[in-house]
């Protein structure tokens, strides 16, 4: 459950410092763009691919050793996760994030807290059991201050909770705002990193929040499940409004 994804466990380096690739056909092409994939989507939640910046087929081609068609697909499910945008006649650019786009995101978060909540099977036999390892998981990184990989976990968690509707319209929205929430959490973390005392408290909350998720599916209580989903996520939203409003008066730009 602990498993480190591919990205965390090889890090990709700057092509430069990198050396001679090995030839495309040494690995298949699902691998490579799986490699693409999920090494793009950690530098762009990480914000080393920062909102806005333009994202280069070519590059996806010459760095990874892609084919145009896979370096299309991993654009592809990119854009599916809604982390990349396709801007006509422009080229493919790492979403942007404003004020007002974080307004709406948090409408739509809310909408799908409280959605996998409602349609949450508590009959999931595992569901609790896997939310524990998966809590535990959560924990250990908070710990060792691994933001990537708290914000990585977090969204595991509310995963699970999205599968246990067995409705994949449900697992498909909870999954794409929970990407969302990703980037919005360094945010949050390259903030309140500079506090230690305010970060453990924050950290100490939401898994205050996980524990009460879990204790109410163990009872099966939907009233009590929905309750601190919609806290959850309201707690979310101070966090990052936090954020907004301590750079009230400067020129904002997220990223």
């Amino acid at each position: 459950m602990a498993q480190r994804s591919a990205s965390e466990r090889r890090p990709i380096p700057d092509a430069e410092a990198a050396g001679p690739a090995p030839p495309p056909e040494r690995l298949p092409a699902r691998s490579l763009t799986e490699l693409a994939v999920e090494t793009i989507r950690d530098r762009i939640l990480d914000l080393t691919l920062r909102p806005g910046l333009r994202i280069d087929e070519k590059l996806l081609m010459e760095r990874f050793r892609l084919s145009r068609t896979p370096a299309r697909e991993a654009l592809n499910r990119l854009m599916a996760e809604g982390l990349v945008e396709m801007q006509a006649n422009k080229g493919t650019f790492v979403r942007p994030l404003d004020v007002g786009q974080v307004a709406q995101f948090f409408d739509a978060y809310h909408v799908a807290e409280r959605m996998i909540g409602f349609f949450c099977r508590f009959a999931d036999a595992r569901l609790a059991e896997d939310l524990d390892e998966i809590q535990a998981d959560h924990e250990n990184a908070v710990r060792k201050r691994r933001f990537l990989d708290i914000s990585r976990i977090n969204a595991q968690f509310h995963g699970r909770l999205a599968a246990a509707s067995r409705n994949e319209y449900v697992q498909d929205f909870s999954n794409r705002m929970h990407n969302h929430a990703r980037r919005l959490s360094f945010f949050v973390y390259r903030m309140e990193s500079d506090d230690a005392g305010y970060l453990g408290r924050q950290q100490k909350l939401v898994a205050g929040d996980h524990d009460h998720v879990i204790a109410a599916i163990r009872a099966a209580d939907r009233e009590a499940l929905m309750a601190v989903l919609a806290s959850h996520s309201q707690r979310f939203q101070e966090r990052i409004t936090r954020f907004i409003d301590s750079r009230r008066g400067l020129e904002f730009k997220f990223g």
